[in-house]
Order: structure tokens, then sequence, then C-alpha cells
């Protein structure tokens, strides 16, 4: 009986079994290095959040209108103007868009920020609202501690000069810049006038005061004032706006400090 020829392409029986090892080996050192660049990834990523559907602009974003991908720490960076995820129910749900939302575009905290889409609430009891002309100030944002400054002649002799700049309220707080009480973009914020919330024992002071300015505008400061400032702040003239009002040479009622 003639012996059969093996088929040197065919592996034997061991060589088989080696192979068969070796790859389910290789699948499962794959599904562990999946798992640990999964891992890595996730380790350190933050949640944004992005547009699921296009919403038009004026209409309150919906829950169902957005949805969260995950950003490996690495990219971070590039998505600091980025809404997280955890902010979503604090400062996206329920507010109105500035502008149309398109389909898988990012959410940015300029389009969202505390206070977008609110009106200006009434006075405090004693407090008035008064609109002061300023220096447009691009870096301006509703809700910010000020310093109001002013030029003014203070040469008490009429046919001379002398322009200097002097402190005039402190701790203001602004509550609507060019009547908008909504944040928005630097390079959209630069109206020349504001609206600022002060005591009504100080608003006959100020508008006094605004006739004297040299130029006809105030120049608005960033900083609250050297006093400090913040929710607990109030407004303040100052020692120099002060003396300066019992120098004038019209008769001031006294400001009330």
């Amino acid at each position: 009986m003639a012996r059969r020829k093996d088929n040197p392409w065919l592996p034997s029986g061991g060589v088989l079994v080696v192979a068969v090892i070796a790859a389910v080996l290789a699948g499962i050192l794959l599904n562990v290095y999946v798992g640990y660049l999964k891992s890595s990834y996730e380790v350190g990523s933050v949640m944004f959040l992005q547009m699921k559907r296009e919403v038009p602009q004026g209409r309150q974003i919906e829950s169902g209108d957005i949805t969260t991908f995950r950003v490996p720490k690495p990219m971070l960076e590039s998505f600091s103007k980025v809404v997280k995820a955890k902010d979503a129910d604090s400062l996206v749900i329920g507010r109105k868009t500035r502008r149309t939302m398109f389909q898988s575009e990012f959410l940015q905290y300029m389009d969202f920020l505390p206070g977008s889409g609110k009106g200006l609430e009434a006075p405090r009891a004693g407090y008035e609202r008064m609109t002061i002309f300023i220096q447009p100030e691009p870096l301006l944002q509703p809700g910010a501690f000020i310093t109001i400054r002013g030029y003014f002649d203070t040469n008490p002799d009429p046919k001379k000069e002398d322009i200097e700049i002097l402190d005039v309220l402190n701790n203001v707080q602004v509550k609507a810049i060019g009547g908008s009480a909504e944040t928005a973009e630097t390079k959209r914020r630069s109206a020349d006038n504001i609206q600022i919330e002060i005591r009504t024992t100080q608003v006959t002071q100020l508008l006094q005061i605004s006739k004297e300015l040299a130029d006809k505008h105030f120049i608005v400061s960033l900083s609250a004032s050297p006093t400090g400032g913040g929710p607990a702040g109030e407004p303040k003239f100052s020692d120099k706006i002060l003396d300066y009002l019992a120098r004038l040479r019209t008769t001031v009622p006294t400001a009330t400090p």
C-alpha cells in the first residue's frame, strides 16, 4: 500500500495547537491593552457639552437639546471655553440662546454665563437706579464692582484750569451696560453708558458731580476700591470728591459718605 505524502503547507497537530494558543493569548493581550488605553483616556478626562440638535436664537435650551462628550487630559487646555457637563443645570438648561446654536456645535461659557437672559430686578428699598455715561470699557461686565473716577477742574480761579482725576464713587456694582443685564463677549461690551444702583440720598450729589466733569464722561476702574468691595460693599463717595464738593463755587448739598 502506498504511503500518503503529508502536505508541507499544513501544520502538524502540535504546531496547530501552539498557533491557536498564541492567537488566544494575542487576543487577551489586545483586550488588556485596549482596556489600559481606555482607562488612561478616562483618568483625568472631563465631560463637556455639545449641541445634539439645532436651536434657534431666543429659544430656551432643553436637556434633550444637548449631549456630552469626553476629552482626555492632554487636550483639556483647548477646551477651556467650552461648558463642562457638570455646569449644564446651572448655566445652560432653561436659558435662552443669544444666537442660533447648530447641531454638533460646542457650547461655550460666553453664551451661557450666570445672569444671561435675566432682566433688571427692581432696586432695593432706599436705592435708586441711575444711568451714567462712561468712557467705553470693553472688559466691563454686568455684576462687576467698580470705582468711578472723573476729570475735574480743581483750580478755584475761573480764569485758570487745573485738570485732575478724582475718585468719585467706590464699591459700585454695575447692574447693566447699555441697558442690558446680560453678559456678553468682550468685543461686544463697549457701550458708553452703564446702569448703577446707589442710595437715594446719594443721587442728587452724583447728578451735581456729573455736571462738573471736564469731559462729561466718567472713567471706570475694574477694581472695586482701595477699601474693598464685593457683594457686601456699599457705594461710597471718596474723600477726594467730598473735598472737591466743599470747594465748589456753587452750593452743593453735602454728599452722604
